[in-house]
């Protein structure tokens, strides 16, 4: 049964762009009624356009001591409200086994991330979505499994950039086409598991802070890129016959990049060149939306262009397939933004014209396995007979032709393995790959914190045992002591000769000191005993007690300790640490001043 868009309006209040130039109040709205009034002719009668809702979130709130916006009537629509309404329903549909899609338009700075993502404490769709997904999981009965993955990419200068990854290929991302489903995907697109909403949360974060933003006149932080978010979550159950089955739903929530005009934003050279693929995108999805209108109405014989933009072809299956599809439009209350106001809401009125037809994505498991195995061995018996030989019209192919074609199918093997491989990949395997990647990316955090802050690394007589320790001086005053000592040291020591309060490193100005904390600590630089306050050097080796030895690196002060010989490398530094006998017996006797154990990482190595 065909089921149109529904289609919410959410209005902000004034920014302070708008109330330094004295902007005046154009819109109002009357349950789900929304008028608008053209400043130019105030006599003339509102423009008016009729939604599914109409959320009044200009006035009549206060902000409460948590930072929550509370609703001082029943017209301010809050945070809550619009998940109740909206959100709500993608998380019923999602439970039904439908696909759903939610996504936002409007002009830049008109408070679609607000509504999508939130501000603080006030969460938006995106984040209360999650956390609920997960509470209803948690609270459902039966024995029905769930899982669920996330990913996260962006649309900047019309190519896909995975927000869960650091570094994109140039160029982007591909986006190419299902040959059996006709639906456009993004390959080598990352898709992590996730077993909570904390998880979710992290990831959110994550890919946040990878956004392209930039300051126009019209917003600060202005969304420069189309943000897709994409859950996609499977219930596993079992028929009354007892075979396996999975009921999948993909939810994409969608925050489109603001719509602008160039006099309006100030934008220039980079700035107008992203708001001109923006717009022509947004463009694009215009027609696209048209086009589905028409069809809904009756018209025959019309093309829908989705491939006209890669926005258009992501969001193919959202507004015109099998999805059931919400959109929110924010708009700008000031008659300083009245065209771009008027432009929103003939947008988000022809987009309520469109019908889709929703049907429950259910699969027998066994079923879906062997179709695609046998999906993947034809395309690998077509890649290795050399595919077609003739075109479509009957022409015999050239050699250019040929290898062009035998790429091509290369690439959608290849593609389509990749697929395969990702779903029939266990569950707990998907979230062990998950959890070793969040690893991999605390790793990553832990360089940049070893090439800014000053540091203690191991040294081991077994290079195998070498630099796995780090000791990051971040304090002012970094404690060196025994476990059992209270108050409990910054750095805890067992084992021969550690007291209590063994030693106190302290950091102010990029110089780092080292004195003992008690009366007879045995503690050694560069083999000599430390007796008061000293000033350590990069590269200096400090031995506490009877067995732990380490190297100080201070980043921000490249002056070597006295005496450290000049492009030591690690074979060295190895033999250096051999020839030293005194970690059981008091490590540095029989060695003479600057005669240094050096520890070099090499050039790439992660620890």
């Amino acid at each position: 049964m065909a089921e149109s868009v529904k289609v919410a309006v959410r209005v902000r209040p004034f920014n302070s762009r708008e109330k330094d130039r004295g902007a005046k109040l154009v819109l109002d709205m009357i349950g789900a009624l929304t008028q608008i009034t053209d400043p130019e002719n105030p006599g003339n009668p509102p423009k008016e356009f009729t939604f599914d809702f109409s959320y009044w979130s200009h006035d009549g709130f206060h902000e409460d001591e948590n930072g929550y916006l509370v609703a001082d009537n029943d017209k301010y629509a809050t945070q809550r409200k619009v998940f109740d309404d909206l959100g709500q329903g993608v998380l019923n549909n999602a439970f039904e086994g439908f696909n759903c899609s939610l996504f936002a338009y409007g002009q830049t700075g008109a408070g679609k991330s607000y509504s999508m993502v939130g501000y603080g404490n006030n969460k938006g769709i995106v984040p209360i979505t999650c956390d609920e997904l997960f509470k209803a999981m948690d609270n459902s009965a039966g024995d029905i499994k769930y899982q669920v993955s996330f990913s996260m990419l962006e649309i900047y200068n019309e190519q896909v950039r995975d927000l869960l990854v650091k570094n994109n290929p140039k160029g982007g991302l591909q986006v190419r086409q299902n040959p059996k489903e006709g639906n456009f995907f993004v390959q080598n697109l990352k898709r992590v598991a996730v077993v909570s909403y904390e998880d979710i949360e992290r990831r959110i974060e994550e890919g946040t802070a990878n956004r392209t933003v930039a300051a126009t006149q019209m917003n600060a932080t202005s969304s420069r890129a189309h943000t897709v978010v994409t859950i996609v979550f499977d219930q596993i159950s079992k028929n009354a016959t007892g075979q396996e089955t999975k009921k999948s739903s993909n939810i994409n929530l969608v925050d489109l990049a603001g719509s602008e005009r160039a006099d309006s934003t100030g934008a220039t050279g980079d700035r107008l060149k992203e708001g001109a693929n923006i717009n022509k995108s947004l463009s694009a999805l215009g027609n696209v939306i048209s086009a589905l209108a028409d069809l809904s109405m009756g018209k025959k014989k019309v093309m829908v262009p989705y491939r006209d933009s890669v926005l258009t072809k992501l969001l193919q299956n959202a507004l015109g397939g099998n999805s059931k599809t919400i959109m929110i439009a924010a708009l700008s209350p000031a008659d300083i933004n009245y065209d771009e106001t008027l432009g929103t809401l003939r947008y988000a009125d022809r987009a309520k014209k469109i019908k889709n037809k929703a049907v429950v994505n259910e699969n027998p498991m066994d079923k879906l396995i062997r179709e695609l195995r046998e999906e993947n061995e034809k395309l690998k018996k077509m890649f290795e007979g050399g595919g077609l030989t003739m075109d479509l019209g009957g022409r015999e192919m050239s050699d250019a032709e040929k290898e062009e074609m035998r790429k091509k199918m290369k690439e959608e093997l290849l593609a389509q393995m990749e697929f395969n491989a990702q779903s029939m990949m266990s569950w707990d395997e998907k979230v062990q790959m998950s959890q070793s990647d969040s690893s991999v990316g605390e790793q990553s955090e832990k360089q940049k914190k070893i090439q800014t802050v000053p540091h203690l690394i191991n040294l081991n007589e077994d290079p195998m045992l070498s630099r796995v320790i780090y000791h990051f001086l971040e304090q002012v005053e970094t404690k060196i002591g025994r476990k059992d000592a209270d108050p409990a040291p910054n750095i805890p020591l067992t084992g021969l000769s550690i007291l209590k309060q063994h030693a106190v490193i302290k950091t102010a100005n990029n110089e780092i000191t080292i004195e003992p904390a008690s009366p007879g600590a045995k503690t050694k630089v560069n083999g000599m005993p430390l007796t008061g306050e000293r000033v350590l050097k990069n590269y200096d080796r400090i031995l506490f007690g009877s067995n732990h030895m380490y190297i100080l690196v201070n980043p921000a002060n490249t002056e070597k300790s006295e005496g450290t010989p000049d492009n030591v490398d690690w074979e060295f530094a190895q033999k250096e640490i051999a020839q030293a006998k005194g970690f059981a017996t008091g490590f540095g006797s029989g060695l003479s001043k600057g005669n240094h154990v050096i520890f070099l990482e090499p050039e790439g190595a992660v620890a």
